[in-house]
């Protein structure tokens, strides 16, 4: 019984640590995503990127939809990681 126990206490605390893990991804996600915005933001300001050359939005507007789309991608895995570690505590709580 007490081994079990144990056996139990370990897995769980395993779980808690990966459960962080992915919760620090999905963190840096968020991070990466914002900092992205705030640099094309301060390209803008800057004049370093011009609103009235064509080639250039257009170049940017791709970029900024291929960076976004591949984050928010690693943001749902990361929360689908997290949300069936949650269910495996879960099931060894009860």
């Amino acid at each position: 019984m007490e081994k079990e126990e144990l056996s139990e206490k370990i897995k769980k605390n395993l779980l808690d640590l990966q459960y962080n893990k992915y919760l620090q991804y999905y963190n840096t996600s968020i991070i990466l995503l914002f900092t992205y915005f705030i640099g094309v933001a301060i390209a803008f300001l800057t004049r370093q990127v011009s609103i009235n050359n064509v080639r250039q939005l257009f170049l940017v507007t791709i970029t900024t939809v291929m960076v976004t789309s591949f984050i928010i991608l690693l943001m749902l895995h990361f929360k689908n990681h997290q949300e069936n570690i949650f269910e495996e505590i879960k099931k060894l709580e009860l």
